[in-house]
């Protein structure tokens, strides 16, 4: 059976691998086509943005399943196919005509008394024709004058048509082609639905059992200094159908945001965007999407983590009081 090309062959591991090997797998050949130590190398270029493409997929436990059903879904079709085409091979074999061992004789038709009996039928259906023509003939006079007779009692005005009942459209419709299916049926109208096109972002819960720290790319290098997208990843499904507005204005730490192709189930947009700021993904051809973001900050953050200490143990007070 054919094999296809997956993410795992990418990063050169297998299906089965913990994420412990995927991560020394993808940190190795990052450090071995990093476009620092490949400066002005496009193919280093193309294939770290692979790799990254890649590691993003396998280890996210979410996208790693999706990935894992797209792939037993393509080669089970693989495999259909190839059994289809290997029962038409035996098909196509079970009707060969066997190979006889003598020459056939050669054919003398005239020898033949299917032809003679041929012939003879030809000869008296041609002559049943020409006398079925001349009656036909002879039939004509008698015919137009019928003919005659029907356009004229055809010329008597025809009762009153019934009024035309009209009903109102429905209110939740869509539009319908003119064009008629055999059976009568208008064709169904093809509709374009398009996906979320903003994402609000809510800001971000402090978590004061942790430590503040800030989150490392995913290509290794230092976040941007503004909001754009993400250097050394690609920028698929171009248009100009669609844009997506990224609101981050209410959130105190900056994001990173994944645009998802939910047909082809792959990332077609990286952006960073950052703490009180917004950003706008245009020139998306149209599609069904998905949009992810994560907090590049995490942990509390110290002013917030003291307002939520100082609540606490106002309502611990209260409590005790009553």
């Amino acid at each position: 059976m054919a094999r296809i090309h997956t993410h795992y062959d990418n990063l050169k591991v297998s299906r089965k691998a913990p994420q412990e090997v995927i991560r020394a797998a993808y940190k190795a050949l990052s450090q071995k086509y990093h476009p620092d130590k490949n400066p002005g190398d496009e193919k280093a270029a193309r294939i770290m943005a692979i790799l990254n493409s890649a590691y993003g997929t396998l280890a996210d436990p979410t996208r790693r399943r999706e990935h894992d059903d797209w792939i037993a879904a393509e080669e089970w079709e693989i495999e259909w196919l190839e059994s289809t085409r290997a029962d038409e091979g035996r098909e196509l074999l079970r009707h060969e005509p066997e190979y006889e061992g003598e020459q056939a004789a050669p054919v003398r038709p005239w020898r033949s008394p299917k032809i003679w009996l041929s012939i003879l039928l030809g000869l008296v259906l041609g002559s049943a024709l020409s006398v079925l023509a001349t009656s036909q003939l002879k039939a004509g006079p008698a015919a137009l004058a019928a003919a005659k007779a029907a356009k004229a009692e055809a010329r008597v005005a025809p009762p009153p048509a019934a009024p035309e009942v009209r009903t109102d459209p429905p209110l939740d419709s869509w539009a319908v082609s003119k064009t008629t299916r055999p059976d009568g049926a208008a064709q169904a109208p093809q509709v374009k639905a398009l996906a979320v096109t903003q994402l609000v972002i809510p800001a971000r819960k402090p978590d004061c059992d942790m430590e503040l720290h800030t989150l490392v790319a995913p290509n290794g290098a230092p976040w941007p200094a503004a909001s754009g997208y993400l250097d050394g990843f690609p920028r698929a499904n171009q248009g100009a159908e669609m844009q997506i507005v990224l609101d981050n204005t209410a959130n105190g730490s900056p994001v990173l945001v994944k645009v998802v192709d939910l047909e082809r189930r792959a990332n077609v947009r990286q952006v960073y965007v950052l703490a009180n700021e917004s950003l706008t993904v245009d020139k998306l051809a149209a599609g069904r999407y998905e949009v992810r973001y994560q907090n590049i900050e995490a942990g509390g953050d110290p002013a917030d983590c003291l307002v939520k200490r100082k609540r606490e143990l106002n309502q611990a007070a209260v409590v005790q009081a009553e």
